[in-house]
């Protein structure tokens, strides 16, 4: 992965991840640069490669999928039931990611069911439309709708209102966090977690992991995300709009946070700014920073013994937050 004169020949690269890259950069180098092929191409291409993340999946009690109706449409969704308990349970809000273009309610299957086994909570997915298709703001206006929707119709459902959290990672991470932020906005304050997984926060690569992950020796790179971004933005000035780029938000009022990183993605620094940024308005934060990761490594957890200690530690995150002070414990 290094020469004698890279920089990064020092670079912890956890054992694991090895053959990961290999077959990933193999995959890269056939097909060529992001954006090659058409979103409808890259999409049926990101299904097969994600299928197999998805193999060996865990027995759960039930995974229901249905539509919440919104003004612009309805939007499908899927709810995983770690258990038959005739009682209310706390639920998180699941945006997956895919840079805003790929990605339906199948991406995180295996992940979400660990995550909902693991933490004894209900789980919402969240398939929003897509980009380029449909600009921002729409994917942000539909995710708003769900979480609003779950919170008017939880009990329904067999859901605290009282007790939800919002999460995604990559480009769902930055619908999550900007859902709360739309929230926080409205003075709905109800959220009581955010899971941020690797959130996409900047469409600027103005960052020391930028410069030192984003060439594509490890996967996502600089020139992919700007890709990603010209997607799903309308135009420049969207830049600026702390919807799209939340960083520039106001960060006080807003619920927890728990946010998960690797060392070896571009993104990485985002979080890092984020977390000053909350720190800094009063907001509680447990940055979780894993070593040797690429970008994606969360939903690796059957190939990754990481991936599976990230999943484990943020189910146990969601358990205490959600449950404190209840039999749920």
């Amino acid at each position: 992965m290094s020469t004698p004169d890279n920089p990064l020949k020092d670079v912890y690269i956890d054992p694991q991840i090895t053959p990961i890259l290999e077959r990933m950069l193999g995959v890269m180098a056939e097909r060529g640069p992001v954006g090659s092929v058409t979103p409808p191409e890259m999409r049926e291409r990101f299904n097969e490669d994600v299928s197999g993340w998805n193999l060996d999946l865990p027995d759960i009690y039930k995974t229901e999928d249905f539509h919440i109706e919104y003004e612009a449409g309805q939007i499908p969704v899927r709810l995983y039931d770690p258990k038959d308990r005739n009682k209310q349970l706390p639920c998180l809000i699941f945006i997956h990611g895919g840079g805003w273009i790929v990605g339906d309610l199948e991406t995180n299957e295996r992940t979400l069911r660990l995550l909902s086994l693991e933490s004894g909570i209900r789980i919402l997915s969240v398939d929003y439309p897509l980009a380029p298709e449909n600009k921002f703001p729409a994917g942000l206006d539909a995710c708003v709708a769900v979480t609003r929707w779950i919170r008017e119709n939880a009990s329904q459902w067999g859901i605290d209102p009282d007790r939800l959290a919002i999460g995604g990672d990559s480009a769902g991470g930055n619908l999550a966090l900007a859902t709360a932020l739309d929230l926080r906005n409205a003075g709905e304050n109800w959220l009581r977690l955010g899971l941020m997984i690797y959130p996409a926060l900047s469409p600027h690569a103005d960052t020391e992991s930028h410069r030192s992950f984003g060439q594509g020796e490890f996967g996502l790179g600089t020139d992919a995300m700007h890709y990603f971004w010209g997607a799903y933005l309308a135009d420049e000035t969207q830049k600026t709009d702390p919807r799209a780029n939340p960083l520039l938000a106001d960060m006080h009022s807003m619920p927890p946070m728990y946010i998960v990183t690797g060392g070896l993605d571009a993104l990485t620094d985002d979080s890092r700014r984020l977390e000053q940024r909350l720190k800094e308005s009063g907001i509680e934060v447990d940055h979780q920073h894993y070593p040797g990761m690429i970008h994606g490594f969360f939903s690796m957890a059957l190939f990754l013994d990481v991936g599976q200690k990230a999943v484990t530690e943020a189910a146990a995150a969601l358990r205490k937050t959600l449950t404190a002070g209840t039999t749920e414990e």
